[in-house]
């Protein structure tokens, strides 16, 4: 089959305008913290402590002033989060930077806010960010990125919905991604399938990671951008498996990824790297 690109570069991405559901994106950020650190609780609770500790230390240095007014309840947003209910100096912290970092219009709607792109994708991505580099400061880093990645993993398992609608091939989730778009998406990625059950993508860009490009260390910038990727094929299908080994968080020049279907076949080999370079629109492999 040949390729198709879909997406389109904009040389103004971050820097443009868009609308967000403040309340809910915050909610989720805050779920996210505390699901972590009950997780760290429940796997490493002789390091626990120092993490909280570290962990409030950190976004203290990193909030520089007081956002007013916080359009937000703490009470409110941590009366669901047990965790960040116990620790509240440093869910108030948290939110302080995270609004500092998203910068809420001064009439706040709440449900309905414009804000900058990069605003809004650092504003989580650098929470994940610090989150991991203090764990890595707490404890063993080779054993703070093995709990990171068991983290996301549970934490996308624990989210997943059930009730989700799924695919019953790749092939039709294929013909949906290279439908025209009435505006085409920001993500640039060359797309096929190279086999029954199989969907190649690469990636061309990453939005994500020209966001977060101040943040210094690329290692946990992929932790934090991609490893996601492997646990989250599954809310296609269970079946789903996804290979991934050239990344831009890497510093490849593109994201190589396959979805490939376990019901088809078990054969989970990723093509080599020239496959990738010659992968472009109205090629055939």
């Amino acid at each position: 089959m040949k390729f198709i690109r879909t997406g389109k570069h904009r040389q103004d991405a971050l820097e443009r305008s868009i609308e967000i559901n403040s309340l809910e994106a915050t909610q989720r950020r805050m779920k996210r913290l505390n699901y972590l650190l009950g997780f760290v609780k429940e796997r490493n609770p002789q390091v626990f402590p120092e993490y909280v500790n570290n962990l409030l230390a950190k976004y203290q240095s990193l909030s520089k002033e007081l956002v007013q007014p916080n359009p937000f309840d703490l009470d409110e947003l941590v009366s669901e989060n047990p965790n960040l209910k116990e620790h509240l100096e440093l869910a108030r912290v948290v939110l302080n930077y995270y609004l500092q970092i998203l910068q809420l219009p001064d009439a706040v709607n709440l449900e309905k806010d414009k804000v900058v792109n990069k605003n809004h994708l650092q504003s989580f991505l650098h929470l994940a960010y610090y989150n991991l580099l203090v764990l890595t400061e707490t404890l063993d880093r080779a054993d703070a990125i093995t709990l990171y990645k068991k983290f996301v993993t549970h934490f996308i398992i624990d989210r997943r919905d059930p009730d989700r609608d799924t695919y019953n091939n790749l092939e039709a989730l294929f013909a949906k991604s290279i439908e025209p778009k009435e505006e085409p998406p920001e993500w640039v990625v060359v797309r096929g399938m190279i086999g029954d059950g199989k969907y190649a993508y690469r990636n061309d860009n990453c939005l994500w990671i020209d966001a977060i490009e101040d943040l210094p260390d690329s290692e946990l910038k992929y932790y934090v951008c991609c490893y996601g990727d492997y646990e989250g094929a599954k809310n296609l299908h269970e079946s789903v498996v996804l290979t991934m080994e050239h990344t831009i968080a890497q510093g490849d020049s593109y994201c190589s990824r396959v979805l490939h279907d376990t019901r088809v076949d078990w054969d989970l080999t990723h093509p080599p790297k020239d496959f990738w370079d010659r992968m472009e629109p109205g090629s055939v492999d």
